[in-house]
């Protein structure tokens, strides 16, 4: 059986008519109903060991291979309870991230209804990348928080130019970390050197059938990388 990822896309629709209509004193507003939205879809989706990559509140974006119908119309339900406007949510596989996304972005508007899950018959699985900065805790020291951070969103969009030609999903999750989600292909060591554009750059790479445990191991190899249990700059853990 061929493998890929699955990923739905949840949309919050009327979202901008429903911001625009707070006034213009707003946006602390929209912030922080945005966080409260995201924690609760990231804990629900947790439970059944996906992973939300925010992307721009209004969309979000899933890693939900190994997700049952039921499961997603659960987080769906989280993120609607959560939200004041109407939710709509998408679920389909491709052989790349962008490639399941692009697909059941397709499904969300051919569909009326706010559930839709479609049926693969692929091997489902997860591979992330966890892509780490080395010593930016010294970088911040040295030159402030503000430089560092923009140091890190440079490297973040070198990556995006890169990870767009490969089908990969980037998502920058704060401080000098960077998911990068993978085609879940044997390459994939091939891919994550691509996508490692400096040499001061290293990557833990987690492969499972859920996005949970894919993070977990990902975490875990770049733990070993940091500590110098191995000297790899690179370190892939597979289930």
């Amino acid at each position: 059986m061929d493998k890929g990822i699955r990923v739905a896309v949840v949309e919050q629709v009327g979202y901008r008519e429903w911001t625009e209509s707070l006034g213009d004193d707003r946006e602390w507003m929209i912030q922080s109903l945005q966080s409260e939205v995201y924690s609760a879809a990231q804990r629900e989706a947790s439970k059944h060991g996906g992973f939300v990559l925010p992307i721009r509140y209004d969309i979000m974006l899933i890693l939900s291979s190994g997700l049952s119908h039921r499961q997603h119309a659960s987080i769906l339900s989280t993120i609607t309870s959560m939200a004041r406007v109407p939710v709509r949510m998408s679920s389909s596989c491709g052989e790349t991230p962008l490639d399941a996304v692009e697909r059941a972005w397709k499904l969300l508007a051919e569909s009326s209804g706010n559930l839709v899950y479609e049926e693969c018959g692929i091997e489902e699985m997860v591979a992330v990348a966890h892509i780490d900065l080395n010593d930016v805790t010294k970088l911040t020291r040295i030159v402030g928080p503000v430089i560092a951070y923009y140091e890190v969103v440079d490297i973040v969009s070198e990556i995006t130019r890169k990870a767009q030609r490969l089908g990969v999903l980037v998502q920058y999750l704060g401080g000098d970390n960077i998911l990068a989600v993978l085609p879940p292909r044997e390459s994939i060591e091939n891919i994550v050197k691509e996508l490692i554009v400096r040499s001061d750059l290293k990557a833990g790479v987690g492969v499972s059938k859920k996005a949970r445990d894919s993070l977990a191991m990902a975490a875990h190899a770049l733990h070993e990388i940091r500590e110098g249990i191995v000297a790899d700059s690179i370190v892939v853990k597979v289930a």
